[in-house]
């Protein structure tokens, strides 16, 4: 990974953390996903001071050790996730601040979209303590590398996204956002596609006829559709 995106994570982004902690906090008394931004937004500030800046463990790349043997070189699909985070994350509880409602701001949207946060931040940390020490954030794939196969791995070959994904539309379609779900749907899908194709194509490059069989009996983000 680039040293403007190692600088990014361990840095810049803390800042957004706090950004959106902060707008968790002014939306707390009228919306229930106001709690969700605030932890979201603390628990990354706590997470990168103790994970990078006290035990100073590189959270970006694998903890599984062991040479890189093939990686992207330019971080095009970490920057084109990050521009689609940002857009889905932020953009939902900002016109929820600062433009007049456009989607009716009901109970029953707030309770769909806090719904979908939790089962998305599920599947994300099952996703996550499944992959265990080969979970990175940088696309590549590291000598003695296994191709993980069990948890949620067993339905779709990319969960995580698949987290991030509902979370992202929880929080439009909690906030009642219009800006929040074109976000979702015109950048944050398909820079999702464009990296996960990639890692597919890193995946079957170094496993071969294994990833070929995994990738024929699942789907990549839904499953049974595609």
């Amino acid at each position: 990974m680039s040293r403007i995106a190692i600088f990014f994570l361990a840095v810049f982004a803390l800042g957004l953390a706090f950004v959106i902690g902060f707008l968790g906090w002014l939306t707390i008394k009228a919306n229930l996903l106001g709690w969700f931004l605030l932890l979201v937004g603390a628990a990354y500030l706590v997470g990168v001071v103790v994970v990078y800046w006290f035990r100073k463990e590189r959270f970006w790349g694998p903890r599984a050790g062991g040479a890189i043997l093939k990686e992207e070189n330019d971080d095009r699909s970490f920057w084109l996730i990050v521009i689609g985070m940002i857009a889905a994350f932020f953009l939902s509880p900002l016109e929820y601040l600062f433009l007049p409602a456009i989607l009716p701001r009901l109970l029953w949207m707030q309770i769909t979209g806090l719904t979908l946060i939790v089962l998305g931040t599920t599947l994300f940390i099952w996703a996550r303590r499944t992959l265990g020490k080969y979970y990175s954030g940088h696309v590549s794939v590291v000598e003695g590398q296994l191709l993980v196969q069990s948890g949620p791995y067993r339905f779709i070959r990319h969960p995580a996204y698949a987290g991030y994904f509902l979370m992202a539309l929880g929080i439009a379609i909690g906030y009642s956002s219009l800006f929040g779900l074109a976000a979702v749907i015109l950048l944050l899908l398909p820079v999702t596609i464009y990296r996960l194709r990639l890692e597919d194509k890193f995946l079957a490059e170094h496993f071969g006829a294994q990833f070929t069989d995994y990738a024929h009996r699942t789907k990549r983000l839904l499953p049974l559709v595609w």
